[in-house]
């Protein structure tokens, strides 16, 4: 780990104010068993906080997350009954190759991955980082999920929120299930259990090295048990919802249900600043040293410099960290330890929605879908098709999958959960 020049830690902006289920971690590192790249997981994993010099919401403390990379040796087991992921990361072929689906009392749900491209001088390599979680986690609640890793550990970095955020959501079910409608009423706790999990993952004693490695994650708790379905969605990064509906004409509609936390989204970029932050996108043209240009100016000058990154400013980290680092091209993750004092953290936003008869389908996808789809286009891929859920998902992930190598070279890792609504 780099270490540290100038001013000691500053306050980061974001400050935070047992039921036995089996839920399915379709996971980018799992190794093949008889169902595919699929693991059982048993979602009663025993909770803790590994937090306690750090007060409940402290920062996560300088040196965590070194230390050797998790999921390698033996299986690991959660203690309880159930088979916690896999053992190793096992390199993929290029095709659609984790691909399960399953039923819910109120309908059916699929789960399709694919592995990105041209990742070969990328960090992380070319294992798909990608995890995927999705099925009943209590009597009365299922859960959804898609976690995008980034960084050379990224992949562990997902897997390591999937095993261990599920059980957490499920403590908090009763809170969630009172909250009836009001967002506000259940952003404490989810709050609380991202932050938790990602403290624990920054402690050395996790085993996971998270400091310049880290996922986004959106989940997707579906509560059945008292009235109508609604769906509780928290998002801390760029992975996105987006709920078909049946309009005028019987026409299908997109609305999206979750907002990306890009750091160039305004009320973003002005709290990741405040805290000395830097949101910009590195110019090399040749010719010229490189330089952090605004927003602002690419849209002035109509320069394509790619995605808006966060930065601390040159000469906070002792060199090779000293400038351009670390470059993250989202304003909340799991992990990233980095960036911790500027708010980088998964703090999720939280919204819920009362599931209605003209809803009919709800995905959930990493950014290898949306950076290539739109909402739209993504709803048309699967309309039409609801009732074959996996063929359904299959074919979205292979539209998006078509839209990459339209543009040639580089492909994302995409991901795709669907969940549909047979008795809204």
């Amino acid at each position: 780990q780099p270490a540290r020049r100038g001013p000691a830690s500053r306050s980061a902006g974001m400050r935070p104010i047992a039921v036995t289920a089996v839920i399915i971690v379709v996971s980018a590192l799992s190794a093949p068993t008889a169902n595919g790249f699929v693991s059982r997981l048993g979602c009663t994993l025993r909770s803790r906080l590994v937090a306690a010099r750090m007060g409940k919401f402290g920062r996560c403390a300088r040196g965590a997350g070194a230390g050797p990379m998790m999921m390698v040796g033996p299986r690991k087991q959660s203690g309880l009954g159930g088979e916690w992921l896999s053992e190793s990361a096992t390199k993929k072929e290029e095709f659609v190759y984790t691909s399960t689906e399953g039923v819910v009392d109120w309908g059916r749900w699929a789960v399709c991955s694919r592995e990105g491209r041209g990742k070969g001088t990328q960090v992380g390599g070319s294992l798909n980082q990608d995890t995927a979680i999705a099925g009943a986690l209590t009597e009365g609640m299922a859960l959804f999920g898609v976690f995008d890793g980034h960084g050379q550990d990224g992949g562990i970095v997902s897997q390591y929120v999937a095993a261990n955020l599920p059980p957490k959501i499920a403590r908090i079910e009763p809170t969630l299930a009172a909250a009836g409608l009001k967002a506000a009423d259940c952003e404490g706790v989810l709050r609380d259990v991202f932050m938790e999990v990602h403290q624990e993952m920054c402690d050395p004693s996790s085993g996971v090295s998270a400091f310049i490695s880290g996922s986004t994650g959106l989940t997707v708790s579906a509560i059945s048990n008292d009235g109508p379905l609604r769906l509780i969605v928290a998002n801390a990064g760029d992975c996105r919802c987006v709920l078909a509906s049946k309009g005028w004409g019987g026409k299908l509609t997109a609305t999206q249900l979750s907002q990306d936390q890009n750091p160039d989204r305004t009320d973003e970029r002005q709290r990741i600043e405040s805290l000395g932050g830097i949101v910009g996108m590195v110019d090399d043209t040749p010719g010229n040293p490189p330089a952090v240009r605004p927003p602002e100016y690419t849209e002035k000058y109509g320069l394509d410099l790619g995605p808006a990154r966060v930065f601390w400013r040159d000469g906070t980290w002792n060199p090779p960290f000293h400038e351009f680092f670390p470059g993250l091209a989202m304003a909340r993750s799991f992990g990233d330890q980095c960036l911790d004092e500027l708010g980088v953290e998964p703090i999720p936003e939280v919204a819920i929605h009362a599931v209605k008869p003209k809803d009919k389908f709800l995905v959930i996808a990493s950014d290898g879908v949306w950076q290539v789809l739109s909402n739209e286009e993504v709803v048309a891929a699967i309309a039409g098709n609801e009732a074959n859920a996996g063929q359904a998902v299959e074919a979205c992930v292979s539209l998006a999958a078509q839209k990459w190598d339209q543009q040639g070279g580089y492909r994302d890792d995409i991901t795709c959960v669907l969940m549909t609504f047979d008795s809204a």
